[in-house]
């Protein structure tokens, strides 16, 4: 996945450029760097995310769901699981811009 750091905003963008220059990185590279980190210390939360919804799932179809088995869903058909969690709605409204878009 190409990570593109002039989309970001001024600040993060000027944030990413000083850390790949004393890093001796590229921006892309140190933006995907970044975004490893980010995800690597967040997997808690992010599981813990997971672990509820596959509950609520196995609740609702009565069919066993693991968090993993939930984190594949997602990243392979993530249309499905919209449909199979029609009210979960979405931090960012799609219709609103996103600063990170």
């Amino acid at each position: 996945m190409p990570i593109d750091p002039e989309s970001l905003p001024d600040y993060e963008r000027d944030l990413l450029a000083a850390l790949a220059y004393f890093l001796g990185r590229d921006p892309e590279s140190q933006a995907r760097a970044c975004l490893c980190m980010y995800l690597r210390q967040a997997e808690p939360r992010i599981m813990a995310q997971l672990r509820y919804y596959a509950h609520r799932l196995s609740a609702q179809t009565g069919e066993p769901m693991e968090a993993y088995d939930l984190l594949t869903m997602i990243a392979e058909s993530p249309d499905d699981v919209s449909a199979l969690l029609p009210h979960l709605g979405q931090v960012h409204d799609p219709d609103q811009p996103d600063v990170f878009s």
